[in-house]
């Protein structure tokens, strides 16, 4: 005999139902109050358009109170000046990290793959220079897949080499090479599909990025943004030899995790986020006060033109612009934040770095406790940062860190 077991379903006394609140109130109160300061901190501003664009201006002021910023702390520094061990590294290109901490380095300069515990103690070397399985001719990229694998890219071998995370060699994908970009600027999306340059063809040299799917089908090829500023350059007498005036500023693009291209006019600290069919999803931009450009900023710019007036290219320098651009280039995290390169005083010099939210606000500079490397990209993940820094003898070195939220 099944017996069944009635459910009753009473209405609770109202001053039983606030009883039973009374204890997650204050911390329902106190998120609400936080985003309600948080929210009054903010003094920008923040619209959308007709066409559904979101224009966010910021001012200078930050949305972190003082004393509140993210900070980053050095945990880990791989490197060394001396020996000729693994931890001695001639040039960083790229580099990654696995969900274990180990950290992938491709040295360029040896076209070696090296692998680090995150205890920083050295596992492996991977692959040697030339042409057969495993082995490297050009590496620009390395990153770990969706599925957990190392993949390599190598367009001077028109392929990505893949590895598991026991550095085994497990085959590799045909890829479109020819030409090489760096830092490179192809990638996963957080989708699975996979991004890589190639040339468009057309009256001046162009690239677009070309879109495979998880099984590295491809599938379109994405227009790269153009500069809508016309900037003045210089030319040598048989137009051969271009070469940009020092300082004007320009713009700089790079992919996101989301798979949308944001844009940035260096001399305007204005960013654009675009669809991958071009249309524009959000612009961003910030209060700067310029820098100017000064007679010892003019001396290097007379130093760093010597490739081009040495082989008879003519420089008019009084075309040089009185200020310095308001940026140098921008990266992103897993968490959606945008992290923007100011242009600042020399000591330092790609040290500090302004936080933007996903939605564009402005949340505060963060300082860093070494110096950024151009050669690579910082890579972003669980609150940590592995990046490729530079010392005073411009020996680079692998450093991890943390993030303080």
């Amino acid at each position: 005999m099944v017996r069944r077991v009635a459910t009753v379903h009473r209405k609770l006394p109202a001053h039983w139902v606030l009883t039973l609140l009374l204890p997650f109130l204050p911390a329902l109160a106190g998120a609400c109050t936080a985003e309600g300061r948080a929210a009054a901190r903010w003094s920008g501003t923040m619209d959308t358009l007709p066409s559904g664009q979101v224009v966010v201006h910021n001012t200078a002021q930050p949305l972190w109170p003082e004393g509140s910023e993210w900070q980053v702390v050095e945990e880990l520094r791989i490197g060394t000046v001396d020996g000729d061990g693994p931890e001695v590294f001639g040039s960083i290109n790229t580099m990654d990290a696995d969900p274990l901490g180990r950290i992938w380095v491709f040295d360029s300069q040896a076209q070696e793959l090296r692998v680090f515990g995150a205890d920083g103690a050295h596992v492996r070397t991977i692959g040697r220079r030339g042409g057969g399985p495993g082995e490297f001719a050009q590496v620009t990229k390395v990153e770990l897949a969706p599925d957990g694998d190392i993949w390599v890219m190598d367009p001077q071998n028109n392929r990505i080499s893949v590895f598991d995370t026991a550095g085994t060699y497990v085959g590799d994908r045909h890829a479109a090479g020819g030409f090489i970009i760096l830092p490179w600027p192809g990638r996963f999306d957080t989708s699975g599909r996979y991004y890589a340059p190639i040339p468009r063809t057309g009256e001046r040299f162009r690239i677009g990025m070309l879109r495979y799917d998880s099984q590295l089908t491809p599938m379109d090829t994405l227009d790269v943004p153009r500069d809508p500023v016309q900037r003045e350059s210089f030319s040598s007498p048989d137009g051969r030899m271009m070469a940009g005036v020092p300082y004007q500023g320009g713009l700089t693009w790079r992919l996101s995790p989301a798979g949308t291209i944001w844009a940035m006019l260096s001399d305007q600290y204005r960013l654009f986020e675009l669809t991958p069919s071009g249309d524009t999803l959000r612009t961003v931009t910030r209060e700067f006060t310029a820098l100017p450009v000064t007679a010892a900023d003019r001396d290097q710019a007379r130093e760093n033109m010597k490739w081009f007036t040495d082989q008879g290219g003519p420089v008019d320098w009084s075309r040089l612009p009185d200020s310095k651009p308001a940026t140098e280039t921008l990266y992103f995290d897993d968490r959606g934040n945008v992290w923007v390169v100011p242009v600042t005083e020399e000591a330092d010099r790609r040290r500090l770095l302004d936080v933007f939210d996903p939605e564009g606000r402005f949340l505060g500079t963060v300082r860093l406790p070494f110096q950024l490397a151009q050669s690579a990209f910082p890579v972003f993940r669980d609150s940590v940062v592995w990046a490729v820094a530079r010392d005073d003898l411009d020996v680079p070195w692998v450093v991890k860190a943390r993030i303080v939220r």
